[in-house]
């Protein structure tokens, strides 16, 4: 059985903004030697899943600069932090790149960790339904955003294809299909 690692040290390395990377020292329970990992600390994640009343899902297409490519995936972004629930920012996020938004609670399919040897952050996955749309999308100024409707029937020949291959949104779809949801 694994233990936790005591954390002897932490200090800050770089700090980019959205990220901040920290060189953290911790010993091994197993062997006693201590060692250096580099952490990433940034905010959680928020993503959403909407589905309309005729159970279509909203997406969004936008250029992704990791990738360097358009990207298929679920409404979300950056949590904002400790004055905003994660089911409001969920919300937040989908009323702004998408304009679309429910009169119902969003109701958590899971929360993540994406990439826990390297993230310290946590992944809020909401389910949303029978949205509608409401106002214009207010995309940030470092996005540009085309809604996208896919019936749900869908979904599944766009992931074999690769053209939904966001790890994030995958999880979410993953969630909501062994939940019953879609």
């Amino acid at each position: 059985m694994t233990r936790p690692w005591p954390l002897l040290q932490s200090h800050p390395v770089f700090d980019a903004g959205v990220f901040r990377v920290f060189r953290d020292r911790a010993q091994s329970p197993r062997t006693g030697q201590a060692r250096d990992f580099h952490v990433l600390h940034m905010a959680d994640w928020l993503s959403v899943l909407p589905l309309t009343t005729s159970g279509q899902v909203v997406m969004v297409r936008q250029y992704r600069h990791g990738s360097r490519r358009d990207s298929l995936e679920l409404p979300g972004g950056l949590h904002d932090g400790i004055d905003e629930q994660p089911d409001r920012g969920a919300a937040r996020e989908l009323a702004e790149e998408t304009g679309y938004a429910t009169d119902e609670p969003l109701q958590i399919l899971g929360v993540l960790h994406p990439q826990p040897a390297l993230l310290a952050n946590r992944a809020w996955i909401y389910l949303a339904r029978n949205v509608s749309h409401r106002t214009p999308p207010r995309p940030d100024a470092g996005e540009d955003i085309d809604v996208v409707l896919l019936d749900a029937a869908e979904i599944g020949s766009r992931i074999a294809s690769g053209e939904i291959d966001n790890a994030m949104t995958l999880a979410a779809l993953g969630l909501a299909r062994i939940g019953g949801h879609f």
